[in-house]
Protein backbone atom coordinates (compact mmCIF):
# COMPACT_ATOMS: atom_id res chain seq x y z
CA UNK A 1 0.00 0.00 0.00
CA UNK A 2 2.78 2.50 0.87
CA UNK A 3 4.53 1.68 -2.16
CA UNK A 4 1.05 2.69 -4.37
CA UNK A 5 0.49 5.33 -2.46
CA UNK A 6 3.81 6.82 -3.39
CA UNK A 7 3.61 6.12 -6.76
CA UNK A 8 0.12 8.47 -6.88
CA UNK A 9 1.50 11.14 -4.67
CA UNK A 10 3.95 13.77 -7.11
CA UNK A 11 5.07 17.02 -5.69
CA UNK A 12 3.24 20.16 -6.17
CA UNK A 13 1.25 18.68 -8.72
CA UNK A 14 -1.57 21.90 -9.18
CA UNK A 15 0.91 24.48 -9.58
CA UNK A 16 3.15 22.20 -12.24
CA UNK A 17 -0.74 21.73 -13.66
CA UNK A 18 -1.46 25.80 -13.63
CA UNK A 19 1.68 26.43 -15.15
CA UNK A 20 0.97 24.07 -17.91
CA UNK A 21 -2.58 26.15 -18.76
CA UNK A 22 -0.05 29.37 -18.82
CA UNK A 23 2.14 28.11 -20.99
CA UNK A 24 -0.35 26.94 -23.18
CA UNK A 25 -2.04 30.39 -22.75
CA UNK A 26 -4.74 29.09 -21.27
CA UNK A 27 -7.41 32.03 -19.40
CA UNK A 28 -7.51 30.57 -15.87
CA UNK A 29 -10.56 32.65 -15.37
CA UNK A 30 -12.16 30.86 -18.22
CA UNK A 31 -10.68 26.77 -18.33
CA UNK A 32 -12.36 24.27 -18.59
CA UNK A 33 -13.35 20.28 -18.83
CA UNK A 34 -11.59 19.70 -21.89
CA UNK A 35 -8.54 22.33 -21.53
CA UNK A 36 -8.33 20.00 -18.47
CA UNK A 37 -8.52 16.89 -20.52
CA UNK A 38 -5.08 15.72 -21.32
CA UNK A 39 -4.01 15.39 -17.48
CA UNK A 40 -7.50 14.83 -15.60
CA UNK A 41 -8.60 11.81 -17.37
CA UNK A 42 -5.72 9.16 -16.57
CA UNK A 43 -7.76 6.03 -18.02
CA UNK A 44 -7.17 4.36 -21.73
CA UNK A 45 -9.69 6.32 -24.27
CA UNK A 46 -9.86 9.24 -22.01
CA UNK A 47 -12.93 11.28 -21.91
CA UNK A 48 -13.89 9.82 -24.98
CA UNK A 49 -14.51 6.91 -22.41
CA UNK A 50 -15.97 8.83 -20.15
CA UNK A 51 -18.75 9.82 -22.18
CA UNK A 52 -19.65 6.39 -23.29
CA UNK A 53 -19.89 5.28 -19.49
CA UNK A 54 -22.06 8.10 -18.68
CA UNK A 55 -24.37 7.47 -21.42
CA UNK A 56 -24.42 3.58 -19.94
CA UNK A 57 -24.43 4.63 -16.28
CA UNK A 58 -27.99 6.21 -16.37
CA UNK A 59 -27.37 8.61 -13.99
CA UNK A 60 -29.96 11.48 -13.44
CA UNK A 61 -29.40 15.00 -12.06
CA UNK A 62 -31.13 13.84 -8.60
CA UNK A 63 -28.50 11.03 -7.96
CA UNK A 64 -25.88 11.18 -5.46
CA UNK A 65 -23.20 9.33 -7.06
CA UNK A 66 -19.68 8.07 -5.68
CA UNK A 67 -16.21 7.82 -7.60
CA UNK A 68 -13.88 5.50 -5.92
CA UNK A 69 -10.29 5.94 -7.48
CA UNK A 70 -11.01 9.60 -8.77
CA UNK A 71 -7.61 10.39 -9.14
CA UNK A 72 -7.20 14.70 -9.82
CA UNK A 73 -11.48 14.38 -10.86
CA UNK A 74 -11.49 14.80 -14.48
CA UNK A 75 -14.00 12.11 -14.59
CA UNK A 76 -15.97 13.27 -11.46
CA UNK A 77 -16.36 16.66 -12.58
CA UNK A 78 -17.24 15.50 -16.36
CA UNK A 79 -19.69 12.96 -14.37
CA UNK A 80 -21.65 15.37 -12.85
CA UNK A 81 -21.46 18.71 -15.73
CA UNK A 82 -23.13 15.95 -18.28
CA UNK A 83 -25.73 14.46 -16.06
CA UNK A 84 -26.22 17.54 -13.80
CA UNK A 85 -25.90 14.63 -10.74
CA UNK A 86 -23.76 15.41 -6.83
CA UNK A 87 -20.46 13.17 -6.87
CA UNK A 88 -18.86 12.43 -4.46
CA UNK A 89 -14.20 11.50 -5.53
CA UNK A 90 -12.33 9.28 -2.84
CA UNK A 91 -8.82 8.84 -3.77
CA UNK A 92 -5.96 7.19 -1.30
CA UNK A 93 -3.30 9.96 -2.71
CA UNK A 94 -4.10 13.15 -0.41
CA UNK A 95 -1.76 14.77 -3.42
CA UNK A 96 -4.80 13.87 -5.82
CA UNK A 97 -7.17 14.68 -3.57
CA UNK A 98 -6.37 18.26 -3.40
CA UNK A 99 -5.37 18.84 -6.68
CA UNK A 100 -8.77 17.42 -7.63
CA UNK A 101 -10.02 20.35 -4.67
CA UNK A 102 -8.04 22.98 -5.97
CA UNK A 103 -8.85 22.52 -9.71
CA UNK A 104 -12.75 22.10 -8.80
CA UNK A 105 -12.67 25.60 -7.69
CA UNK A 106 -10.88 26.70 -10.21
CA UNK A 107 -13.77 25.42 -12.71
CA UNK A 108 -16.29 26.83 -9.87
CA UNK A 109 -18.02 23.11 -9.27
CA UNK A 110 -17.13 22.83 -5.85
CA UNK A 111 -20.80 22.79 -5.00
CA UNK A 112 -21.62 19.86 -6.76
CA UNK A 113 -18.26 17.91 -6.45
CA UNK A 114 -16.69 16.88 -3.17
CA UNK A 115 -13.04 14.82 -2.72
CA UNK A 116 -12.20 12.77 0.30
CA UNK A 117 -8.59 10.96 0.73
CA UNK A 118 -9.74 7.41 1.71
CA UNK A 119 -9.46 4.23 1.24
CA UNK A 120 -11.57 1.91 -1.07
CA UNK A 121 -11.58 -0.66 1.43
CA UNK A 122 -12.82 1.62 4.47
CA UNK A 123 -14.74 3.92 3.09
CA UNK A 124 -15.83 6.85 5.28
CA UNK A 125 -20.08 6.65 4.47
CA UNK A 126 -22.63 5.53 6.06
CA UNK A 127 -24.60 2.26 4.73
CA UNK A 128 -26.79 3.35 1.57
CA UNK A 129 -25.94 6.20 1.15
CA UNK A 130 -25.05 6.84 -2.53
CA UNK A 131 -27.37 6.35 -5.74
CA UNK A 132 -24.57 5.41 -7.36
CA UNK A 133 -21.14 4.37 -7.99
CA UNK A 134 -18.19 4.54 -10.41
CA UNK A 135 -14.66 3.48 -10.47
CA UNK A 136 -11.97 3.70 -13.39
CA UNK A 137 -9.57 2.27 -13.82
CA UNK A 138 -8.56 1.34 -10.03
CA UNK A 139 -8.70 -2.18 -9.43
CA UNK A 140 -5.26 -3.07 -10.85
CA UNK A 141 -3.76 -1.70 -7.57
CA UNK A 142 -6.11 -3.15 -5.35
CA UNK A 143 -5.27 -6.58 -4.07
CA UNK A 144 -8.01 -7.29 -1.92
CA UNK A 145 -11.00 -7.03 -4.69
CA UNK A 146 -13.65 -7.86 -2.37
CA UNK A 147 -13.29 -5.82 0.15
CA UNK A 148 -13.27 -2.87 -2.27
CA UNK A 149 -16.46 -4.64 -3.66
CA UNK A 150 -18.20 -4.99 -0.42
CA UNK A 151 -17.61 -1.46 0.74
CA UNK A 152 -19.21 -0.21 -2.55
CA UNK A 153 -21.69 -2.30 -1.97
CA UNK A 154 -22.37 -1.72 1.40
CA UNK A 155 -22.53 2.32 0.87
CA UNK A 156 -25.43 1.84 -2.13
CA UNK A 157 -29.03 2.19 -2.26
CA UNK A 158 -30.82 -0.94 -3.03
CA UNK A 159 -30.75 -1.26 -6.34
CA UNK A 160 -28.32 1.43 -7.73
CA UNK A 161 -25.70 0.47 -10.12
CA UNK A 162 -22.23 0.75 -9.91
CA UNK A 163 -20.25 1.12 -13.59
CA UNK A 164 -16.61 -0.15 -13.15
CA UNK A 165 -14.63 0.23 -16.26
CA UNK A 166 -11.43 -2.04 -15.75
CA UNK A 167 -8.75 -3.38 -16.86
CA UNK A 168 -8.08 -7.07 -16.03
CA UNK A 169 -5.61 -9.59 -16.99
CA UNK A 170 -5.72 -12.14 -19.95
CA UNK A 171 -4.81 -15.67 -21.21
CA UNK A 172 -1.10 -14.96 -20.62
CA UNK A 173 1.12 -14.33 -17.98
CA UNK A 174 3.61 -11.96 -16.85
CA UNK A 175 2.82 -8.65 -18.10
CA UNK A 176 5.33 -6.15 -19.37
CA UNK A 177 6.39 -3.19 -17.10
CA UNK A 178 6.60 -0.75 -16.24
CA UNK A 179 2.37 0.06 -16.91
CA UNK A 180 0.59 3.35 -16.37
CA UNK A 181 -0.58 1.90 -12.96
CA UNK A 182 2.24 0.21 -11.72
CA UNK A 183 6.38 0.62 -11.73
CA UNK A 184 6.55 -3.28 -11.49
CA UNK A 185 4.52 -6.14 -10.28
CA UNK A 186 4.74 -5.40 -6.48
CA UNK A 187 2.20 -2.79 -7.41
CA UNK A 188 0.00 -4.82 -9.86
CA UNK A 189 -2.37 -6.97 -8.84
CA UNK A 190 -4.54 -8.08 -12.09
CA UNK A 191 -6.76 -11.28 -12.30
CA UNK A 192 -8.57 -12.91 -15.20
CA UNK A 193 -12.11 -11.24 -16.54
CA UNK A 194 -14.01 -14.51 -15.00
CA UNK A 195 -12.31 -13.56 -11.91
CA UNK A 196 -13.37 -10.03 -11.56
CA UNK A 197 -16.33 -11.33 -12.92
CA UNK A 198 -17.28 -13.78 -9.78
CA UNK A 199 -15.78 -11.36 -7.07
CA UNK A 200 -18.32 -8.69 -8.43
CA UNK A 201 -20.67 -11.20 -8.14
CA UNK A 202 -19.64 -12.77 -4.56
CA UNK A 203 -19.98 -9.02 -3.19
CA UNK A 204 -23.50 -9.25 -4.20
CA UNK A 205 -24.01 -7.58 -6.60
CA UNK A 206 -25.81 -8.91 -10.05
CA UNK A 207 -24.19 -8.11 -13.46
CA UNK A 208 -26.59 -6.07 -15.42
CA UNK A 209 -23.86 -5.03 -18.46
CA UNK A 210 -20.44 -6.90 -19.16
CA UNK A 211 -18.38 -6.27 -22.49
CA UNK A 212 -15.23 -6.76 -23.27
CA UNK A 213 -13.64 -3.35 -24.92
CA UNK A 214 -10.20 -5.09 -25.18
CA UNK A 215 -10.55 -4.55 -29.02
CA UNK A 216 -11.15 -1.08 -28.43
CA UNK A 217 -8.59 -0.51 -26.47
CA UNK A 218 -6.04 -1.80 -28.91
CA UNK A 219 -6.83 0.37 -31.20
CA UNK A 220 -6.75 3.57 -29.50
CA UNK A 221 -2.96 2.15 -28.26
CA UNK A 222 -1.88 0.66 -31.77
CA UNK A 223 0.10 3.63 -32.76
CA UNK A 224 2.25 3.96 -30.19
CA UNK A 225 5.11 2.79 -30.44
CA UNK A 226 8.48 1.72 -28.45
CA UNK A 227 10.44 5.30 -27.19
CA UNK A 228 14.39 5.80 -28.57
CA UNK A 229 15.73 8.19 -26.81
CA UNK A 230 15.03 11.32 -23.96
CA UNK A 231 11.05 12.01 -24.10
CA UNK A 232 9.61 14.87 -25.25
CA UNK A 233 6.37 15.93 -23.24
CA UNK A 234 3.28 17.87 -23.86
CA UNK A 235 3.23 21.08 -21.36
CA UNK A 236 -0.39 19.37 -19.62
CA UNK A 237 -0.42 15.42 -19.76
CA UNK A 238 -0.63 12.60 -18.04
CA UNK A 239 3.30 12.39 -17.27
CA UNK A 240 2.78 14.84 -14.21
CA UNK A 241 0.61 12.18 -12.59
CA UNK A 242 3.05 9.05 -12.73
CA UNK A 243 6.65 10.36 -14.19
CA UNK A 244 8.36 10.87 -17.36
CA UNK A 245 8.29 7.08 -18.48
CA UNK A 246 4.75 7.68 -19.73
CA UNK A 247 5.89 6.80 -23.19
CA UNK A 248 7.87 3.25 -21.78
CA UNK A 249 4.39 2.84 -19.93
CA UNK A 250 2.01 3.38 -23.02
CA UNK A 251 4.06 0.99 -25.21
CA UNK A 252 4.19 -1.53 -22.69
CA UNK A 253 0.52 -1.50 -22.46
CA UNK A 254 -0.04 -1.53 -26.04
CA UNK A 255 1.94 -5.28 -26.01
CA UNK A 256 0.21 -6.11 -23.46
CA UNK A 257 -3.00 -5.74 -25.10
CA UNK A 258 -2.08 -7.09 -28.57
CA UNK A 259 -0.19 -10.41 -26.62
CA UNK A 260 -3.17 -10.85 -24.64
CA UNK A 261 -1.90 -10.11 -21.64
CA UNK A 262 -4.06 -7.83 -20.18
CA UNK A 263 -7.95 -6.76 -21.31
CA UNK A 264 -10.47 -4.05 -20.40
CA UNK A 265 -13.69 -4.99 -19.26
CA UNK A 266 -16.72 -2.32 -18.92
CA UNK A 267 -19.80 -3.48 -16.61
CA UNK A 268 -22.59 -2.50 -14.75
CA UNK A 269 -23.47 -3.86 -11.54
CA UNK A 270 -26.63 -3.52 -9.62
CA UNK A 271 -27.40 -3.96 -5.70
CA UNK A 272 -30.45 -5.83 -5.28
CA UNK A 273 -33.31 -4.08 -4.04
CA UNK A 274 -33.91 -6.86 -1.05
Amino acid sequence: MGSIHSYYSPNDLYNRIIDGLNKLGKDLSKVTLDDLQPVDEFHIRGDTATKELIKLSGFTPDMQILDVGCGIGGSTRRLSHQTGCRVTGVDLSEEYVDTAELLTQLLNMQERVKFHAASALDLPFDDDSFDGAWSLQMNMNVEDKLSWLRETYRVLKPGARAVLYEVCGNKNTPPYFPVPWAQDSSMSFLIPPESFRDAITSAGFEIAVWNDKTDVAQQAFASVAEPVGEPVLPVLGVHMLVGNDIKTKAYNLHRNLDEERVSLIEAVAVKSNI
